[in-house]
């Protein structure tokens, strides 16, 4: 579907930060003694909060706050702007709440364990100018000692940290409804078949799918099923019948075809023009 302005910003937004989370994950893989916790949903006295990351070793809850900024930013009168000058919002102010938050749950559960908060930039191109010393900010150039330091200082997880962490995992609470998804509708949608290399659309298909903008080759039934399970995700609700796959693939124009690897990979149900799969 086409976005207006502001939903194609919203969108190139979350997924920057989607990128810097997975950037952060393969910068903490050799962190082996950690205990991680990813995209943490609490409710602390009835306060709501998001946080990124949070990782347990040695008697300390880290908790990691991942930003994927690119560019010239500034601290002015500890207000934060953008390369262009424009006021942003300040990171800092979302990692103080989780801290706050997190400091007191784990004073209500009695845990011996020390809250220590840490604002991490993964992207390479990010330079924070003005910044105070004492504030806790890991730049992309210091990401190898940090990490070098968090190995030095851990240990093998104890019992006791094992359970503090399960006992958060208890009280994670379900992912929020994405509010701010834009509407849409079955109508309003491009159908076909998107290339998972560049998110184009396939064109022509003859027995394999080719990209025509990035090359990228992929067998019929792969292309086929990923369609489905986006089909799946955007429609929960609408029935998965032949004719409805084929008109979402588009690209492909024997009902044959998907009738195969539907029954290859579903369960039918009804044996009536009203049969459709599970």
């Amino acid at each position: 579907m086409n976005f207006t302005e502001e939903e194609e910003s919203y969108y190139q937004y979350k997924e920057k930060g989607y990128q810097g989370e997975v950037a952060f994950d393969k910068w903490a893989e050799p962190l082996e003694s950690l205990i991680f916790l990813n995209d943490v949903n609490l409710n602390v006295n009835n306060s709501h909060f998001q946080n990124d990351s949070l990782g347990i070793t040695s008697g300390i809850l880290h908790i990691f706050e991942v930003k994927n900024l690119e560019g010239d930013y500034t601290i002015k009168n500890d207000k934060w702007h953008s390369p262009k000058g424009n006021a942003v919002k300040n990171p800092l102010l979302q990692l103080e709440k989780a801290e706050t938050l997190i400091t007191q749950l784990v004073k209500s559960m009695g845990w011996r364990i020390h809250v220590k908060p840490h604002l991490v930039f993964v992207h390479p191109e990010f330079h924070l100018y003005n910044v105070p010393a004492n504030l806790p900010i890991i730049h992309p150039g210091q990401l190898g000692r940090f990490r070098e330091k968090l190995q030095q200082q851990s240990a093998k997880p104890t019992r006791t940290e094992i359970q503090i962490a399960e006992k958060l995992c208890s009280l994670l609470m379900d992912e929020l409804p994405y509010s701010s998804v834009p509407a849409f509708t079955y109508e309003g949608l491009r159908k076909g078949i998107v290339c998972p290399g560049c998110g184009g659309f396939y064109g022509a298909f003859h027995k394999v799918f080719n990209c025509g903008y990035c090359g990228n080759r992929e067998n019929c039934s792969d292309a086929v099923l990923r369609s489905i399970e986006e089909f799946k995700i955007l429609f929960p609700e609408s029935k998965m019948t032949t004719g409805g796959i084929l008109e979402w693939c588009k690209v492909i124009k024997d009902d044959r075809t998907i009738r195969r690897i539907l029954k290859g990979n579903f369960e039918l149900t009804g044996h009536t023009k009203s049969a459709f799969y599970l």
